[in-house]
């Protein structure tokens, strides 16, 4: 039997650090584990019972189907989708009305056990581990063993299944049957991503940063769908998004670009927004070379010749290795890295600039010391 170690009143922790649906940095050992549960009952308002435990799991799953309004038709909204070819349960959110939200907090809080990765009491329940049995002793005895029985029942037999979805809550897309007439098709999506989609989507808003090239070619749109998630999920918060993709003309362009270098033609354009301003840059550190240098004007001019390069090198890289799948045996020639740089519309007097540069001893010495064109012989 775990040992039970009481309560330490001389930190008592604020109620959302005790009551929440994320870990909240407090390292337990097992034994500290009663006195935790303690401090979440003593926390709530009104007892946690068997029958708001039952309401819970009745009102949890993977999957939840509802997007704006709080109820649905049928009162259930949430199906348990467990994952193909895992030996595990799938991973559930509550879907409950407001007044079960703070118990809630209570089982599903990712409790931070010494020696185990951060787990909740249902998540103790669907996929127990070997302190899984002494944990849910100490929750049956802080909150009632008819709790406990309560939430196993819910989670562990099969769930109710929905009959129908409420008006308006999710699209219905109609495809033809094979032996006539429509199917009707309603998409339902994981739980996670009802807020997953902001993680998704931060990694196309990143600005550009002086040192690296713009980090997409596209044009992103981030529209907030609502702003009361608290209609799908207590456990999710902030207001959903659903961004767009609009990707422009030279995207167009540049598949057509690669079909014709695959089938003999040309190598397409390099269209990364800022490798003028960097050729140019690299030209205008040449010349102050010629007047001054040292060891490290001299180490920041081969830097400069050397990112060039390098990017350079990985567009016709990206080029020919898409291309290779088109190109049916073809063999491809790739080009010069200095004709890869200076293939772009420049103004007359900046094209002229560039073809100095990018021709010059320095810039040609650099290519030969990197090794990279004969690389991609």
């Amino acid at each position: 039997m775990n040992e039970i170690s009481p309560p330490d009143t001389s930190r008592d922790p604020k109620k959302d650090q005790l009551l929440s649906f994320k870990a909240t940095g407090r390292p337990l050992a097992l034994s500290e584990v009663h006195g935790e549960f303690t401090r979440m009952r003593d926390v709530l308002d009104k007892p946690l019972t068997a029958a708001i435990a039952t309401t819970i799991t009745a009102k949890s799953g993977s999957h939840l189907l509802k997007l704006v309004s709080p109820r649905v038709d049928g009162d259930h909204a949430v199906l348990r989708i467990d994952p193909p070819q895992a030996n595990r349960r799938a991973s559930i959110l509550p879907s409950v009305n407001a007044p079960d939200i703070p118990f809630c907090k209570v089982v599903f809080r990712p409790l931070e056990v010494a020696g185990n990765a951060p787990m909740s009491v249902v998540d103790h329940i669907l996929n127990p581990v070997e302190d899984s049995s002494a944990l849910l002793a100490d929750f049956g005895r802080v909150f009632g063993a008819d709790v406990l029985d309560a939430l196993r029942a819910g989670l562990l037999n099969p769930a109710k299944v929905p009959l129908k979805l409420g008006a308006g809550e999710f699209p219905i897309i109609f495809v033809p049957r094979a032996g006539g007439g429509d199917l009707q098709i309603t998409p339902v999506s994981p739980a996670s991503t009802f807020m997953g989609i902001k993680r998704v989507s931060d990694a196309y808003f990143l600005p550009k940063t002086a040192d690296n090239p713009h980090p997409l070619r596209a044009r992103w749109t981030k529209q907030a769908v609502s702003s009361k998630p608290q209609n799908i999920s207590g456990a999710i918060g902030g207001p959903r998004l659903r961004f767009m993709a609009s990707m422009p003309t030279v995207m167009q362009q540049a598949e057509a670009e690669l079909h014709r270098f695959a089938q003999g033609g040309g190598f397409p354009r390099w269209r990364e927004d800022g490798i003028d301003r960097q050729v140019l840059g690299y030209a205008q550190a040449l010349d102050a070379d010629r007047t001054y240098n040292n060891a490290d004007t001299r180490a920041a001019l081969d830097s400069r010749a050397d990112r060039l390069i390098r990017e350079a090198h990985q567009f016709i890289a990206d080029i020919i290795a898409e291309a290779e799948a088109m190109a049916q045996g073809r063999a491809l020639m790739p080009p010069a890295i200095a004709q890869v740089l200076l293939r772009r519309s420049w103004k007359k007097d900046e094209r002229d600039v560039a073809i100095q540069a990018l021709s010059s001893p320095h810039f040609t010495d650099r290519v030969r010391k990197s090794g990279l064109e004969e690389e991609l012989q």
